[in-house]
């Protein structure tokens, strides 16, 4: 390499980590004189720059800042593209080298918008699902703003607004109605508007109406989510507009786009703004699901207050399972931190809504998920972030490191390899999201690592270190059985059986509500085996509430579908019966047999997300079809499990083979001693 290739590539490095640490730009826009007017809120270094870039074309506009402000004409923008996003870039240029940045969307944008009515087009500013700032131009028939909202006596909702028409080919406006539109079918509920037209202007109009009852197909149905539209009838062609708030509520914090809230026979109809349009919509809910979404949106407020501060160089911020369990990777890296005496030099905080706050070893700072005040403090405090599925921020601070343990080897197919209906599909969109701001990924095995960076579209640093929960298998267990044993009160001479089937993505109802269906039948194994086993339950917490056990089994059939940390009903446990879930990748550790109790296989493989193994073929135990079935098998289990050796050997080779009790320690090095 040349001296000055070098010199380059050193600069570049040391720009790079420069803006590492430069917090992201925010602009203002306005409208001056048919220009776009960008001021900059922050001081700017000299050579600095606004590009303006189409998303799908890649054509771009750049300016430089002049006295905090860049100028570009609306024609200039118009002529790149006559639909489309822009986006907002700041670029600063040392010797001959570009660094760029996103510009951050901020409230104060949100008012900003331009008509261009000879070519039919409106510019208006949004927040991309990142929280950047961009532009969206859109082909308008007529421009519009929302002037009033508000509940009424009933349940009612009074709007009102003002409407001008841009389009010439609209000459006369005979209807006005407003659509609330349902977003899984084409259902639609129909308000009609009163409306006149201006004494000044036949082009502009005035409208006002009530919307009342909201009719829904199924009654059953929470959480359905509807978006309002506005629509104008000349004759019997009709021109409609998505309703945005914009022009109507400045909306500095997250939880003020929760507009109004009404109780309607005991289901919660709120009506919102979303999050980053703005959109009119409204969710039909439950009050405990509404109260757990107006306190993530106070908490951004709290998290965007605070990420005013000094970010703590020796905080680390844990959470496993949504804060609900102490338990999972991130459980078994921060006790193996505290092993190796890491507490002198770290501040630990865990996340965890849990009544036994006793059980997290150490001295942590624990907060409340649930809870907006310190957890959004101490999350934005936080340099270090451990979780295994997603925290409820979008975006993490300049300088900020984010290590995703995830929570196990992926069977069921995850995030864009899905292609079937369901709530997975609907949420992939938060895991997308989430995954850029992951810096480190863990992974147990090669397999699971192309699995992710597919499913996820991740393309940063991946440990293929194995799982810290696997640590577990290779410590002298012994005493910890006997004394797990004692504390769930199982008698300490008999033989385990560990029953952990998946949720399933179609036992539900039209709100995605999940119901169980307990195929095994616990009544048989009971009569057949209950002198010599135990059987555990642990069930998924999507479905473990509708669990039922007659009380006469009560010492043979234990629901422990709570239990924290299932690594521990592990190591407790001599044979696992499992279905579709990914509990039996961590269990195959231990070498112990595994069955797989499958009696809707077909129905299942054709219908619910879809699998990346062959059962029939990579699984490392028999498939059971019935409970006859599986009463034999656990009758003959040692004779089973000889006949499953060569596979299961095969099988640990391929998915286990990493883990050597270490993970734990190789992960801390890597990322924080």
């Amino acid at each position: 390499m040349s001296i000055k290739s070098k010199g380059k590539k050193i600069a570049k490095k040391l720009l790079n980590k420069y803006f590492s640490y430069y917090s992201q730009p925010t602009v203002e826009l306005s409208l001056q004189d048919e220009n776009l007017i960008v001021k900059t809120t922050k001081r700017v270094m000299p050579n600095s720059f606004i590009e303006i870039k189409h998303r799908a074309s890649g054509k771009r506009l750049l300016r430089k800042v002049k006295s905090s402000t860049a100028v570009f004409e609306i024609s200039e923008l118009v002529e790149m593209t006559q639909t489309g996003a822009l986006d907002f870039y700041f670029k600063f240029k040392s010797n001959d080298l570009f660094y760029k940045k996103r510009v951050k969307f901020i409230p104060s944008n949100q008012f900003f918008k331009a008509i261009s009515r000879e070519k039919h087009l409106v510019l208006n500013s949004y927040k991309t699902n990142f929280g950047n700032l961009s532009i969206k131009l859109d082909d308008i028939d007529f421009d519009y703003n929302i002037t009033h909202l508000e509940s009424l006596e009933d349940n009612n909702i009074l709007i009102k607004g003002d409407f001008e028409i841009v389009n010439e080919d609209i000459e006369n406006i005979d209807r006005v109605t407003i659509m609330a539109n349902h977003r899984l079918d084409s259902q639609s509920n129909v308000f009609d508007m009163k409306f006149s037209a201006t004494e000044s202007n036949n082009k502009k109009y005035t409208f006002e109406g009530i919307i009342d009852e909201i009719n829904n197909s199924d009654e059953t149905i929470l959480d359905l989510r509807m978006d309002f539209y506005l629509r104008l009838y000349d004759d019997d062609i009709y021109y409609q507009s998505l309703i945005v708030l914009s022009t109507f509520k400045y909306f500095e914090n997250d939880e003020d786009r929760f507009l109004i809230k009404l109780d309607v026979d005991g289901n919660i109809y709120s009506y919102y703004a979303t999050e980053n349009k703005h959109s009119l919509a409204l969710w039909i809910t439950t009050e405990a699901a509404w109260w757990r979404s107006y306190t993530i949106a106070c908490g951004r407020t709290i998290y965007e207050e605070a990420s005013k501060t000094r970010i703590d160089e020796n905080m680390i911020f844990f959470e496993s399972f949504f804060g609900n369990a102490y338990s999972g990777n991130p459980k078994y890296i921060y006790e193996k931190m505290l092993e190796m005496g890491l507490d002198k030099k770290y501040t630990f905080v865990w996340a965890y809504s849990g009544e036994n706050k006793d059980i997290i070893p150490g001295n942590p700072i624990i907060v409340d998920r649930f809870q907006p005040g310190d957890y959004y403090k101490y999350l934005a405090l936080s340099k270090y972030w451990v979780n295994n599925i997603i925290f409820p921020i979008h975006t993490k601070r300049p300088g900020n490191v984010y290590l995703q343990t995830w929570h196990g080897t992926p069977l069921k197919k995850l995030g864009f390899d899905i292609t079937i209906p369901g709530p997975e599909v609907q949420g992939r969109q938060n895991f997308f999201n989430e995954s850029r701001n992951w810096d480190y990924l863990l992974s147990s095995n090669t397999y699971s690592s192309k699995i992710f960076k597919r499913a996820f579209k991740y393309n940063k640093e991946v440990l293929e270190l194995g799982y810290p929960i696997n640590d577990i298998f290779f410590k002298d267990n012994d005493e910890f059985v006997k004394n797990l044993k004692s504390k769930l009160n199982i008698d300490e001479n008999k033989k385990v059986i560990l029953y952990a089937p998946t949720w399933k993505d179609d036992e539900k109802n039209d709100s995605w509500q999940h119901y169980f269906n307990l195929e095994i039948d616990l009544e048989r194994l009971y009569e057949e085996f209950s002198d010599e086993y135990v059987i555990i339950l642990k069930m998924h917490h999507l479905v473990s509430e509708n669990l039922k056990i007659d009380e006469k089994m009560n010492d043979f059939a234990i629901d422990l579908s709570s239990y924290d940390d299932i690594q521990e009903l592990y190591i407790m446990s001599d044979i696992l019966i499992t279905d579709y879930s990914s509990v039996f990748f961590d269990y195959a550790h231990s070498r112990r047999p595994i069955l797989f109790f499958v009696p809707d296989l077909n129905h299942y493989i054709e219908n619910v997300r879809g699998l990346y193994l062959n059962m029939e073929k990579e699984l490392p135990g028999p498939l059971i079809k019935d409970n006859d079935q599986l009463i034999y098998t656990i009758k003959n289990i040692g004779e089973i499990s000889d006949d499953f050796a060569d596979r299961y050997d095969e099988f640990y080779q391929r998915f286990c083979s990493l883990c050597d009790g270490d993970s734990s320690e190789k992960i801390i090095k890597k990322i924080f001693d």
